[in-house]
């Protein structure tokens, strides 16, 4: 039949045959699963790094309950405690009401426990981000890659993101990170950096966003004003815009952008991929960054 014998149809059979090969139905319906769901626009659901916060503030209380060392933190809170307790005053003669009151205050200081835990939990993770798999910690720099669609770019930009320590790469699908050819041109890089999905129709709204938080937009482009990489002294917090492979970065995102650059060129041709392209300001920022803290 046509379904069998056509070499499209007999590709698409196999890409869906990896997919649910690799599908563990038992473990996205646990409540793990559920919770590793990317968070929508809604943000209806919770990142994968929300149950390993509960799992580590679980593990603490636990230990803590069966007369295991307490957490450093705790230990401070009760030295704390004591030493609020030796510095208030008598009110009054009343022994028996000032024992009761400080077993009141115990009591309720047992009960936010759990809740402190996680709490300082979320906060030890949200610290662990900042730095990378190698200990050394994560620049200031987001690589906007929303508008690449080719597989073998976003691979090498994943790549280099990770080499250089970048704080994130921006793409337009997080599930291009599970194809055999992403895993293989960028080396792994993909279990180490962080990735973040930013879908084109949402690329404008996206950098006006960051452009709120602090980040200067910086895109990649050849323009009336755009400004040689060599002269461009990059902000610490910068999002590098790529464009696309083709026609580089449309109009209409231009708008976002606080300045445009490009790199010098000597030979004919009038364009470098943008993998390569992004590769070179990547490391233009970084080498700025390293002469910053020298100076410093």
């Amino acid at each position: 039949s046509f379904l069998e014998n056509n070499p499209d149809m007999s590709r698409l059979r196999k890409k869906q045959q990896l997919f649910f090969d690799t599908y563990d139905v038992d473990s996205v319906c646990s409540l793990e699963g559920l919770l590793s769901i990317p968070v929508d626009e809604g943000e209806e659901a919770n990142p994968m790094h929300m149950v390993d916060a509960i799992k580590d503030c679980l593990t603490e209380v636990y230990k803590e309950a069966h007369n295991e060392d307490a957490p450093i933190w705790k230990q401070m809170e009760d030295l704390l405690l004591e030493a609020d307790v030796v510095k208030q005053p008598d009110a009054s003669n009343d022994v028996t009401g000032d024992v009761q009151n400080e077993t009141e205050l115990v009591n309720f200081q047992r009960k936010i426990l759990p809740i402190d835990a996680l709490d300082l939990g979320l906060k030890s993770f949200q610290e662990q981000k900042l730095f990378n798999a190698a200990g050394k910690k994560k620049q200031h720099l987001i690589v906007c890659a929303s508008l690449v669609d080719k597989v073998p770019n976003l691979a090498g930009l994943a790549r280099t993101c990770e080499i250089f320590s970048a704080r994130t790469l921006v793409m337009p699908n997080l599930l291009v990170k599970k194809q055999d050819d992403f895993k293989s041109i960028s080396a792994s890089a993909n279990d180490w950096i962080d990735m973040e999905e930013c879908k084109e129709d949402d690329l404008l709204s996206w950098l006006y966003k960051k452009r709120s938080e602090g980040y200067s937009i910086v895109g990649l482009e050849q323009t009336a004003s755009s400004k040689c990489l060599t002269k461009m002294e990059f902000p610490e917090k910068t999002v590098l815009l790529l464009g696309k492979e083709k026609e580089g970065i449309p109009i209409e995102f231009l708008s976002a952008v606080d300045q445009c650059i490009e790199i010098p060129q000597l030979g004919i041709i009038r364009s470098l991929n943008v993998h390569v392209s992004g590769a070179i300001s990547i490391w233009e920022y970084t080498k700025q960054m390293m002469q910053k803290k020298k100076i410093s």
